[in-house]
C-alpha cells in the first residue's frame, strides 16, 4: 500500500508513539500506514458512512491490525472520548466542515496535543475560526500532488494571539517560509486571481466592482508575502503580478 503525497506529508507530521484519531478515514490507509510503520502505537478511525466504514474495517482486517486500529461509525470526533487519542487528523474535506467538527467536540480537542487539518477549500475561513478561538499554529506546510497544492496545518488549543490579514490568507507559519514549493504555491494563487480579475473586467455591476476590489486586495497581500523571496524567477514573478498587468481590469 502506497500513500499519496498528501497523506504521506500528514504522516510525517505525527509524533512517533502517539495514539491517533483519523476522522473520515475512508479506506483506512493512513492509520494502517501509521501503525504498520511504527509511527502510531494505536489508532481510532472514524467514518460517518456505512460504505467507507466497512471498507476501512476490511482493509484493517486484511492488514492484520485489528488489535491496534479500531473503526467507529459516527460523525467527526463524536465517537471518541477525551484522552483516547493524542493527535487528530481531519483531512480531505472543506474548511468550514473541519471547523464544525472541531467546534462540536471541544472536550476531545482540548485533551489533544495536536490537531492536523488539511482543508480542500475555505482555508482562510478555517484559519480565522481557529485563530478567533485561541488555537496556536504549530506548523504549516504545502504539498503538491498530481498538479494540485494542499495546505496542511498543525494546531493545538492555547492562548489567543493577535493576527493580521496575511495570517488569515496565507498562514502565520507558512508566510515565513520561502521554500520554492511554498513560493510556487503563492505564485499559482496570484495567477489564478489575475485570471479571475480578467473574467470580471468590463462588468459594471456593483457585485463585479466588489469582486475586483476583493481580488486586488488579495493579490496585494500575496505579493507582500512573496516580495522578499530570493529566487531566480523572482523578477519574472513580480512582472506577472504587477499592477501593470492587473491594472487594466480595474476599469
Amino acid at each position: 500500500m502506497k500513500l499519496s503525497e498528501r497523506l504521506m506529508a500528514i504522516a510525517h507530521l505525527i509524533p512517533p508513539g502517539t495514539a491517533v484519531a483519523d476522522v473520515g478515514t475512508d479506506h483506512g490507509y493512513l492509520p494502517i500506514y501509521l501503525v504498520k510503520n511504527g509511527i502510531s502505537r494505536k489508532a481510532i478511525a472514524t467514518e460517518v458512512r456505512e460504505g467507507p466504514f466497512e471498507r476501512a474495517r476490511a482493509n484493517i482486517k486484511k492488514a492484520g491490525l485489528e488489535e491496534f486500529i479500531e473503526v467507529r461509525l459516527g460523525w467527526g470526533l463524536t465517537p471518541l472520548k477525551p484522552g483516547e487519542a493524542e493527535v487528530a487528523v481531519i483531512a480531505g474535506i472543506g474548511g468550514e466542515t473541519i471547523w464544525k467538527i472541531i467546534e462540536k467536540s471541544p472536550d476531545i480537542i482540548n485533551s489533544m496535543s495536536a490537531v492536523i487539518v488539511q482543508p480542500m477549500k475555505y482555508q482562510h475561513k478555517l484559519r480565522k475560526a481557529l485563530m478567533d478561538h485561541g488555537f496556536n499554529f504549530i506548523e504549516e506546510r504545502v504539498v503538491k500532488s498530481e498538479d494540485r497544492f494542499y495546505e496542511i496545518i498543525v494546531v493545538r488549543k492555547g492562548d489567543w494571539v493577535s493576527y493580521d490579514e496575511i495570517d488569515v490568507l496565507v498562514g502565520p507559519v507558512l508566510k515565513k517560509k520561502k521554500t520554492p514549493e511554498v513560493l510556487d504555491y503563492i505564485k499559482t494563487r496570484i495567477e489564478r486571481l489575475i485570471f479571475r480579475l480578467k473574467e470580471v473586467e468590463g462588468r459594471n455591476t456593483s457585485s463585479a466592482a466588489k469582486a475586483r476590489e476583493s481580488i486586488m486586495k488579495e493579490i496585494e497581500l500575496l505579493r507582500e508575502v512573496y516580495k522578499n523571496a530570493d529566487l531566480p524567477d523572482g523578477n519574472k514573478y513580480h512582472r506577472a503580478a504587477s499592477s501593470e498587468e492587473t491594472g487594466p481590469a480595474m476599469g
